[in-house]
This record gives C-alpha cells, structure tokens and sequence, in this order.
C-alpha cells in the first residue's frame, strides 16, 4: 500500500523514486487524508521531543526551576547547536543546578554548520551543541524535581523514560504494551507506533484534547513555546523553522531523524505525518511541502519562498545543477461512514 512521494530527476529522467507514507487527521483524532498504508509503523525518533517536553511542565518541574517560554521551546526542538542556543542550554542546566558533563547525549557536528552550508571547523564539540541537549536538559529537570537518579535516566527501566512511554501512549491513543522501544542516537529510548497514531498526537498540540486538566494545559505551553520561538525549535536554514516563518507559525513542525515529518496545521487543526520509507532526508521537504498545499495552506508566494525546499537541487562535484527532486502524488480523501 505504499506509493511514491517524490521523484529525483537529472536532467528531464528519472533516475530514482522515493517511496513513502501520508497521514492526515482532523481535530477529532479521526483519518482524514491518506497516501500509503496509516498503519505502516515506525520510531518517532526526534519528533516525540513535544510530547516528553510535555512531562517537564506537567510534573511541574518547569514552573518550580522558573523556566520560561524558550527554554520549554529547546525542550521541544532539536536545535542548531548556535550560540543562543547553547545559552539557553546552560541556563537550563544552572536552573536545575547541574553541568554540561551530566548530558548524555553525546557530541555531533551542529546542524548549523550543515544547514547552512558551512565547512564545520576540525574541533571536538561540546554536547551542549548537540540537537538533542535540550531534551536531556529538561529530562534532567525532572529527575532533579523529582528526586530520581540522574546518571542512568537513559534506562528504558528508569521511572521518568516509564513516564514519557506513558505519556505518548495516552497522546498518541495506542496502547504501551505495543509500543516498541528502540534506542535513539543521543541514547534516549525512542518508541514505535502506526503513523496514523503520530498525527494523532501531533493534533493535540491544537485540540488540547487530553484526559487530565494538567495534561491540556500543559500542552498549551508546549504549544505555544514552539509557536513563539521557532528559531530556537530548529534554526536557520531548516524545514521546520521555515514552514513556521512563511506561514506565520500555522504550522508547528518537529522532524524526526530517518526522514520522518510530524506537524499540526493550527487554523484547520489537521495533525499530520509524513514518512519516507528509505529514511532519505532529501525526499522528506518536497514531500511534506506538497502535503500543506494539497491541504490549502501553501500558496504561491510561500512556496516561492520556501526555495529549494519545495523542489530541491541536485548538483555535481563542480557545483553545477544537474537534476532535481519533485513530489509526485495526491492525497486520497478517506471516505466517511455514517453512525
């Protein structure tokens, strides 16, 4: 049941095909448009990182260290490594009075340097520029609050990692015993479920639609940090903080690693899930670009401005344009039954 999303030309040939799959719900949580099989399963990978940003303001852990609006934001994102966004990592570890040495997630090259464009310098970097420093910032905030060991809050047995599986299980609405747990690259357990389920949860970050009170209104918060500070969600030079600018924070976007793109669009409150099989990150832009404006919410003059993340480029050794990516498919309305 899984079809093509996107195309890569050179010249006017195709030279490879991307499969994938599309996964749209309404506000109530219920299938609206699809492209492939909505049950297909796979890791949230980094796109869980709203919904375990969740726990650090709903077991008041935020409001007891005093952290504002882009800190919770950080929380959320998987950010750019830049300087404001180090700071900000800091100020949440000095908060919860701990130091860089407790993250453990690890170092890679910021994604500032690979967004952009830039030859990274030949230096080690510091885990406090890690995408995912401010995900293991706010777990340790918890651990901190609640008094639980922060050196082994990775364990998938640790009771804050038992409570962010919970969590996503009540979001998401599919059931903990079947979620899978896999290990993500910054060591956190990350979890498996139906894409379907995915947007599910994405669609909260509009309805609020949870079983407690605190629950909802935590997700505010997460929301609404996200929707204030997209720069500090992602950065420069990314998809996600580029659907935010161009169409003025309708769209709160959080990637996950392996080409996975999981969004909510806010004036219509769709929750949405996009993922491309082969976990090729070049086909994902073109992909879910093309999703927004089948879904009316991409006119011309933000697709003109979203650049070559609607049709990217691709280009030889000499830097010359030799071919290009190009999404190929409709979404298929998914047929109402009465009662």
């Amino acid at each position: 049941m899984n079809e093509i999303l996107v195309k890569v030309y050179r010249r006017d040939t195709i030279e490879s095909i991307h499969y994938g799959v599309v996964v749209v719900v309404d506000v109530r949580g219920k299938l609206s448009y699809r492209v492939g099989d909505p049950d297909f399963v796979t890791f949230l990978r980094s796109s869980a990182k709203p919904f375990q940003a969740l726990l650090v303001v709903e077991t008041q852990a935020a409001e007891a260290f005093g952290l504002n609006q882009q800190e919770i934001a950080i929380i959320s994102g998987s950010h750019n490594g830049e300087k404001k966004h180090v700071r900000l990592v800091k100020s949440i570890l000095k908060k919860i009075g701990l130091r860089k040495e407790d993250l453990q997630c690890g170092t890679h090259v910021p994604h500032y340097f690979t967004a952009l464009g830039i030859n990274p310098p030949k230096k080690k970097f510091s885990p406090l520029q890690h995408n995912c420093s401010g995900k293991h910032a706010g777990m340790l905030a918890v651990c901190v609050y609640k008094g639980w060991n922060v050196r082994d809050y990775l364990s998938p047995r640790h009771p804050l990692q038992k409570l962010i599986l919970k969590k996503i299980s009540e979001l998401c609405e599919y059931p903990e015993r079947k979620i899978e747990v896999g290990i993500e690259g910054c060591g956190a357990p990350t979890f498996a479920l139906p894409l379907k389920n995915m947007a599910v949860g994405f669609s909260k970050l509009q309805s609020f639609k949870a079983k407690e009170l605190l629950t909802s209104q935590s997700l505010q918060v997460v929301a609404n940090s996200m929707w204030r500070y997209p720069e500090v969600v992602s950065g420069r030079g990314r998809l996600d903080y580029q659907l935010a600018v161009v169409t003025k924070g309708n769209i709160l976007a959080k990637a996950g690693a392996e080409a996975l793109h999981c969004g909510v669009i806010l004036d219509k409150g769709y929750g949405v899930a996009v993922k491309i099989l082969d976990g090729s990150r070049r086909a994902i832009a073109p992909a879910c670009i093309e999703v927004y404006k089948q879904l009316g919410v991409m006119d011309k003059r933000k697709l003109k401005r979203l650049g070559d993340f609607v049709s990217p480029s691709v280009y030889n050794h000499q830097r010359r344009k030799v071919g290009f990516l190009k999404s190929d498919f409709r979404l298929k309305k998914t047929k109402r039954t009465s009662g």
